[in-house]
């Protein structure tokens, strides 16, 4: 596979989704016990890249020398776009603070792929305990889900979490190491449902229609290659629907998203731009589970694309006795200290969970 083609694949695997002016930048920080050297994961980057040519170029290793440096790499990793003949694949070392930065076109790259490429770059067993939906039916054919998606985009749109009114470029991030309980993606959706509704209700936002995409994977965690095999669920949420129990019930059985076709027609993305502010979901939800990665990774955190109705995605990953919970969400709608409250919320609600049980 040439380079330009690789990004081209990559492009079609997200070329429907509603949002056309994200990066489709997905983000891995991990935290190290110990300093690591950029020319091996270099040289071990590079052989990933050969084997995986869906991955294109090969891609720079940039050294960071300070905390603050490998922070503004993490944002222009994030929301640079990606282009043909270009890498696909996005990595910096921090000498000041013993940390790896990935980052991944996610039509290249899902959130599994990322670990598998950590462990490519650290010369590590890197496994998660995820089990993955590949023997999950869809919900409709994909031109009918279309059809679907389209008519609720004019009618009745998703709820948004209500914008904090700042117009920044990029992205913002915020992280909170806490639990050490591993937070499963029923308890991440209900909390970040939790915290949807009492964001808008101080806000005199929408609280109805909630509706969360739940990123989910079609291989187990112990099967991990640099590759993209992610599909999503999609979860309307009204008000009594927020229990962990009565989510996870819910995405045991609900069908997966159908995958987009090769191609598009050019009415179809006139469409998709037209619809575009109301399209997608309330928010995101990806759930990388409790990995392990021998002893060299402290923690981990996971930044998915944060597209969608709000613009906000939130992760979660956990490591030994550390869960990391992130938010990420569009600089347009939101700046650092209002991420950071409403990662507060989802915290929160996450603690009101775990007291409960």
């Amino acid at each position: 596979m040439r380079d330009a083609d690789a990004f081209r694949r990559a492009s079609a695997t997200v070329g429907w989704y509603g949002d056309p002016t994200v990066s489709w930048s997905i983000l891995l920080v991990a935290r190290l016990t110990e300093p690591v050297d950029p020319t091996p994961v270099r040289r071990r980057l590079a052989a990933a890249a050969r084997e995986h040519p869906g991955l294109g170029p090969e891609p720079t290793v940039h050294l960071t020398q300070s905390h603050d440096e490998f922070l503004k790499l993490r944002n222009d990793f994030a929301s640079e776009p990606y282009a043909g003949g270009k890498p696909l694949v996005r990595v910096a070392v921090c000498a000041d603070e013993p940390a790896v930065l990935l980052a991944a076109h996610h039509g290249a790259l899902d959130g599994l792929g990322l670990l598998a490429l950590l462990g490519r770059a650290l010369d590590v067993e890197v496994r998660t305990g995820v089990t993955g939906v590949s023997d999950r039916s869809t919900t409709a054919p994909f031109p009918l889900s279309a059809a679907r998606r389209a008519t609720e985009a004019i009618f009745t749109p998703p709820a948004r979490i209500q914008p904090s009114g700042h117009a920044l470029a990029g992205d913002v991030f915020a992280a909170h190491n806490g639990s050490r309980a591993p937070v499963g993606s029923a308890a991440l959706t209900a909390a970040a449902s939790a915290a949807t509704r009492s964001w808008n209700s101080a806000r005199g936002g929408a609280q109805s229609r909630v509706v969360a995409a739940v990123g989910a994977s079609r291989r187990a965690g112990d099967d991990l290659l640099p590759e993209h095999r992610s599909t999503f669920l999609r979860l309307r949420l009204p008000g009594d629907t927020t229990t962990t129990q009565r989510i996870r019930e819910m995405l045991a059985s609900q069908p997966t998203e159908p995958d987009f076709p090769a191609r598009s027609s050019a009415p179809a993305r006139a469409l998709i731009r037209l619809l575009a502010p109301r399209l997608g979901s309330t928010f995101l939800a990806s759930n990388l589970g409790p990995v392990s990665a021998g002893d060299t990774v402290r923690s981990l955190e996971f930044y998915p694309e944060a597209s969608g109705r709000s613009g906000v995605a939130f992760g979660a990953a956990t490591v030994a006795d550390t869960t990391t919970i992130t938010v990420r969400a569009r600089g347009r709608d939101f700046d650092d200290a209002s991420a950071r409250a409403l990662l507060d919320e989802v915290v929160r609600a996450l603690h009101t969970e775990l007291a409960a049980r």
